[in-house]
């Protein structure tokens, strides 16, 4: 019995003695951990307490952090660490992990270029390992297959060790991981990271894992995961709440040129597919992005209230992408086109074209380096592609402006497009679909545009559009730029029918123009087209205001040549030009008198020729003016102008001679007034005879040509107010219906001295 005692009390003894060493040892090593922790990583480390419990095997660590190399900031550390095994389970050849739980973790990682703020524990850890290494190469080495591989990639615990495991309450609450990259300036704050999963199971059981997460800029992250370690089968839900995206702004830097940016992104996804076969995974939910806010660095916003994405089905192997919807809402966006040919969207993507112009050359240095001639392998049998399945079910845009300003004329061009609606329904790549687009502009304005065709192939497209009461004043400054006039008012009608066959497009155009009218033409400007713009609309109107053209337009639009808006316009043009100058519609009886005068050629009927040495109008040069004229009675938007125009040197040379005979005739004949028979005789003294020639040597020299420039311009503005006063007694005629003058100084250079009459509108 006594023997039996003294076993019991030894068994006691060393049931203390373990119990004693298991708690006693952890303090221990923790202390030794602590003590030494710089010379086995490299940095300090802090362990509050570690415990463990023999009754329940239950080992909790408390109060943990590892330090930056400054020894004060925390790297790594959380408040408790705790896990359970039940040893028992052994006996049964089963590891068992009730629980592992993890509270406060927090770990702050920066990146500056390729190193990161633990690099110096990876290379402390390197170092350690040389000698390890090094005798391992001298081992033999070990042949590895790819089955070895996929038994490496084994997960059954039992076909590896020989156990099996069950691991139990899984749970990290309250995380918070930093991460920073000091290079680009750019923070990601995770906080109240959470992970959660009841049971790893190694059977053929799915595991449920679950992750949330909060971002410190805003949004939540919800994750949820089922995994089936044997059929390696999975299913993923990401759940994405108000993300805020400006914590991307400091990577956008590489692509655009921005000043601020902010929007938030939704999530609800789900994922289901084989780790062995990634590609084949099918996506299906939605993801949408709102309250957009794009800012260019000249202060202007791109902004997107909503964009909504439905989708159906996303598998990448298979090539098949059904969308249930895309909706876009709340779009105000700008193009601004600059005088050197770039936009705001150039300006936008500068980093981009940087980067990609870039890459371009460093793929011609590299090309224009010699290659090592190779062995040319015998070509693989090419696989065939998989054919792209992708449709919308249905695309809705509404709500859209887009405002366009164009630099490129002489005055600026701004115009807003608003009320934006796009409609379509199954809507792919193959096969025809139907889109329809409509939009208002200002004024009562409308656009209506209806697509069919294949989005694959546009030589499939038929196309209709449709333009009403489209206020033509806003395009002013186009037509200030081509013609030198701008529009003062006037609405526009257009529709036409697109049909495109093998890349050939047959376009019918129609126009229908009310009431436009067109203010004087700046004389300052260089237009493009010399456009009589006034006179040619005010033919081209019927008698209710309207003008009514076709304009078809017929080519290959792969064609480099071929412009569609450049069609329309130079056929409006050539149809201005053609009918001014056309003879078969003018109003009242100006075809026979003063047409003319608009550019029809009817020889001397809009030209009155003149003496410019004479002082006054013969009775044919009056009454032929007078006949002109007699259209502004018919008419009271006609206006006549009528330009004096002739040689000035050569007028002055010939002033100069008259002069010099006048003042020869009045000398020899002693006269001092002149009469008619008088100028006859002066018209009458020859260049050659020799008492006129000896007075001109004489006395040329005693005349100033500038004094008999000013005498012939006085004399030439004497003709004006002579011929207006006539004019003015005539029918019709107004102040503002009629003017008289004389061309330029500069321009005095016409061959032949006449008035040529110009016809304008008022």
């Amino acid at each position: 019995m006594k023997k039996r005692y003294i076993a019991l009390i030894v068994l006691a003894a060393l049931i203390v003695i373990v119990i004693v060493a298991l708690k006693i040892g952890p303090s221990i090593a923790k202390n030794y951990v602590v003590a030494h922790s710089e010379e086995i990583i490299g940095r300090k480390m802090k362990i509050e307490n570690v415990d463990f419990s023999p009754f329940t095997f239950t080992v909790t660590v408390d109060d943990f952090a590892i330090y930056e190399p400054d020894g004060t900031t925390p790297f790594v550390a959380f408040e408790k660490f705790r896990i359970n095994v039940n040893p028992t389970r052994l006996i049964a050849k089963e590891i068992s992990v009730s629980e592992i739980y993890l509270k406060g973790l927090y770990t702050r990682v920066t990146q500056k270029g390729d190193q990161f703020n633990f690099s110096d524990i990876l290379d402390k850890f390197a170092a350690d390992s040389t000698a390890d290494t090094t005798a391992a190469k001298e081992e033999p080495k070990v042949d590895s297959t790819a089955a070895d591989t996929a038994q490496a990639l084994n997960l059954d615990p039992n076909e590896m060790i020989g156990f099996s495991v069950a691991v139990e309450n899984i749970t990290l609450e309250k995380g918070n991981i930093i991460y920073e990259d000091q290079k680009i300036g750019s923070k990601i704050h995770i906080q109240d990271f959470s992970v959660a999963i009841p049971a790893v199971y190694f059977s053929n059981k799915d595991t449920d894992i679950g992750v949330n997460l909060k971002f410190a800029n805003g949004g939540d992250l919800g994750i949820k995961v089922l995994f089936n370690m044997q059929t390696q089968d999975f299913g993923v839900n990401v759940t994405l709440n108000k993300l805020a995206l400006a914590i991307a702004k400091p990577y956008l830097n590489d692509f655009i040129k921005y000043k601020d940016f902010d929007a938030s992104l939704n999530v609800n996804l789900n994922v289901n597919g084989n780790v062995n076969h990634v590609l084949s995974s099918n996506v299906s939910g939605t993801v949408s992005v709102d309250h957009l806010k794009l800012t260019e660095t000249s202060g202007k916003d791109i902004s997107v209230a909503h964009v909504g994405v439905g989708i159906a089905k996303a598998n990448l192997n298979d090539m098949d992408f059904r969308v249930d919807s895309v909706i876009v809402n709340g779009v105000s966006a700008h193009v601004d086109l600059f005088k050197n040919g770039t936009t705001n969207i150039d300006v936008l993507l500068e980093p981009l074209n940087k980067n990609a112009k870039k890459e371009v050359a460093a793929d011609s240095t590299a090309a224009a380096e010699p290659v090592a001639e190779k062995e040319e392998a015998a070509p693989a049998p090419a696989e065939k592609s998989m054919p792209l399945k992708f449709v919308i079910n249905k695309l809705l845009v509404a709500n859209t402006s887009v405002s366009a300003t164009d630099h490129t004329p002489k005055q600026a061009f701004n115009y807003k497009v608003s009320g934006i609606t796009v409609n379509g329904s199954n809507i792919n790549f193959n096969s025809p679909c139907a889109i329809n687009v409509s939009a208002a502009f200002p004024e009562g304005g409308t656009l209506s545009l209806k697509y069919k065709g294949a989005l694959s192939d546009i030589s499939t497209m038929d196309a209709y559009v449709s333009v009403k009461n489209l206020a033509l004043k806003h395009f002013s400054p186009y037509s200030h730029h081509y013609t030198g006039y701008p529009i003062t008012s006037g609405t526009m009608a257009f529709a036409s029918e697109n049909k495109m066959s093998g890349w050939n497009i047959e376009s019918k155009n129609t126009i229908d123009i009310y009431n436009i009218n067109v203010g004087d033409k700046d004389s300052k400007t260089d237009p493009e087209y010399m456009v009589p713009m006034k006179v040619g609309l005010y033919i081209l109107k019927d008698k209710d205001d309207k003008i009514q053209f076709d304009v078809p337009v017929k080519g290959n639009v792969q064609d480099p040549e071929f412009s569609y808006l450049k069609i329309v316009w130079q056929t409006v043009m050539n149809l201005l030009i053609k009918v001014a100058l056309s003879p078969l519609k003018v109003v009242g009886n100006v075809a026979a008198t003063g047409a003319g005068a608009i550019g029809i050629d009817l020889g001397k009927n809009d030209e009155i020729y003149i003496d410019p040495l004479a002082g006054s109008f013969t009775s044919e040069q009056y009454a032929k003016a007078q006949k002109m004229v007699e259209a502004l009675a018919n008419d009271k938007k006609l206006k006549m102008n009528f330009v004096q125009n002739f040689n000035l040197k050569k007028t002055v040379d010939a002033y100069k001679t008259h002069k010099l005979k006048t003042d020869f005739y009045k000398a020899t004949q002693n006269k001092t007034a002149l009469n008619e028979l008088d100028e006859k005789a002066i018209l009458a003294i020859e260049d050659k005879d020799s008492a006129y020639a000896a007075y001109a040597e004489a006395h040329a020299k005693d005349l100033d040509r500038k004094a008999l420039e000013k005498e012939i311009l006085d004399l030439a503005e004497k003709r004006n107010q002579d011929l207006l006063k006539t004019l003015q007694q005539q029918p019709g005629v107004t102040p503002k219906n009629v003017t008289v003058k004389t061309a330029p100084r500069g321009a005095l250079t016409q061959r032949k001295a006449m008035y040529k009459v110009q016809v304008d509108v008022q």
